[in-house]
């Protein structure tokens, strides 16, 4: 049981800036992946219960969208503006490596961040209007359960230290795991919440799959591979999807 607690920390280090510590020796496993997303989409609900007291919707909304960013340590934010800094530049691999690993920020990610936390602050008020705030728990957990199909079926870019270790760490077995993980927690979830929005869910997964498909394939053109930066990118994005989705059905 120590050696399983020890080995969700370091997830959740990996995936968060939540501070916690680690005594003994862990692995980073992506069968950790859902109760990393799980714990982080149960906190801000807990924010939004507590912040309902005090503010209005377009406050709350906006507190919560910084409570979510600072909780992940923006690292998926991060990814997302090097890879449009690096892919929308038009450059070779040589040179598009070289954009991504620049701590600078340039135009391209500047202009895309901009408009990704807009989008996803007015998704998050559109959210609390439909008073279907908890669905923030289905997002944050199946955009980091369809992570770990990247991490085990697609290979690491050569240029990319995060995404090899990751994925010569992981195994087909985690991912069972971490299927198992994710059915529960959706099971629980549509049991006490009585939502039905399944074919919203449905069509949010087949989305997210092609959105998953296609940074694949361009990953694999630009960089020759995957990178961490592209998982990033896989959360972000698939996060928006999600929200979406839901907003528009």
């Amino acid at each position: 049981m120590r050696k399983v607690i020890n080995n969700f920390l370091t997830a959740l280090t990996f995936m968060s800036r939540i501070p916690v510590k680690i005594k003994e020796t862990s692995e980073l496993k992506l069968n950790y992946f859902p109760l990393v997303g799980l714990l982080l989409a149960v906190i801000i609900i807990l924010a939004e219960y507590f912040l309902s007291f005090i503010f209005g919707l377009e406050i709350r909304a906006f507190l919560l969208l910084i409570i979510y960013i600072y909780l992940t340590g923006a690292l998926h934010l991060d990814g997302l503006g090097d890879f449009a800094d690096g892919f929308f530049a038009g450059r070779d691999q040589e040179k598009t490596i070289k954009i991504m690993h620049d701590s600078n920020s340039g135009i391209f990610a500047l202009v895309t961040l901009i408009l990704i936390l807009a989008l996803k602050f007015l998704l998050f008020k559109e959210l609390l209007l439909r008073d279907s705030f908890q669905a923030v728990i289905i997002m944050a957990v199946l955009v980091r359960y369809l992570l770990g199909f990247v991490i085990i079926f697609v290979e690491p870019a050569e240029s990319s230290l995060l995404a090899g270790g990751l994925s010569k760490r992981s195994e087909t077995i985690d991912l069972f795991s971490s299927t198992l993980t994710t059915v529960f927690i959706f099971f629980i979830y549509f049991y006490f919440t009585e939502s039905i929005f399944l074919y919203r869910l449905l069509l949010a997964l087949v989305l997210i799959l092609f959105l998953i498909i296609y940074l694949v394939r361009w990953s694999r053109k630009k960089l020759g591979g995957i990178t961490g930066d592209i998982y990033g990118t896989i959360i972000e994005l698939g996060e928006i999807i999600f929200l979406l989705t839901l907003a528009a059905f």
